[in-house]
């Protein structure tokens, strides 16, 4: 099928259930703030860097909200929840990092999250000794949709784009693997994306064991 030398992995909602505690956060903290949100308008928010999350807010609650108090929260209890509740894989997951090791081929996580985030829980989950190379939300100035992180992974990787293959639970995934020119495997966590992003991902899986058919 695939003809791929590497595997690029989205973190949050891919390989960890951490889409649904996000969400509770996001709604806990509005809640104390005043506000209240629709849930697609929360779940449009998981995964977006800082500065977008703040211009979906404004736009949202108006220019008054204090995003900067709404960030400040986030980022606490984000660090508080990881260091003391559990954190379920998502399924299929061993069986591909399994298969990846036994056939060298390359992976990265290319992920929104700050890295102190991303090594929290990679190492709370046994996941980081699978992974030698990494990009987080904090090293890049444009998060998804913008292609950048994708870019760079593929510069740490040194492999051609379009021989990697990249991972993503999410439309704004999507998007920026198209833009950055890279085959994308969609894997549904909370989000369906529309049908117009839909028509430019590589394959659809249920779960992420499903993936290594396309790497053989």
């Amino acid at each position: 099928m695939g003809n791929f030398d590497a595997v690029i992995f989205d973190m949050d909602g891919l390989m960890v259930d951490t889409e649904s505690m996000i969400h509770r956060k996001l709604n806990e903290i509005l809640g104390e703030m005043g506000f209240q949100a629709e849930k697609e308008m929360l779940l449009s928010l998981i995964g977006l860097p800082d500065l977008q999350t703040k211009e979906t807010l404004e736009q949202t609650f108006g220019k008054t909200f204090q995003h900067d108090l709404f960030l400040k929260k986030l980022h606490e209890r984000k660090k508080i929840m990881y260091q003391n509740e559990k954190i379920s894989v998502k399924k299929g997951l061993w069986e591909l990092l399994e298969y990846l090791k036994k056939q060298n081929i390359k992976n990265i996580v290319a992920t929104s999250s700050p890295r102190e985030n991303m090594n929290l829980i990679l190492q709370k989950t046994n996941i980081l000794k699978y992974f030698e190379l990494s990009v987080c939300g904090d090293e890049i100035e444009k998060g998804k949709p913008f292609p950048d992180i994708f870019l760079k992974a593929v510069e740490k990787l040194n492999v051609p784009a379009e021989k990697c293959l990249i991972l993503e639970d999410s439309q704004n995934g999507i998007i920026a693997a198209k833009k950055a020119g890279i085959p994308v495997i969609f894997i549904k966590d909370l989000v369906m994306p529309e049908k117009q992003y839909m028509n430019t991902i590589y394959a659809q899986c249920n779960d992420l064991s499903e993936v290594i058919a396309y790497l053989k």
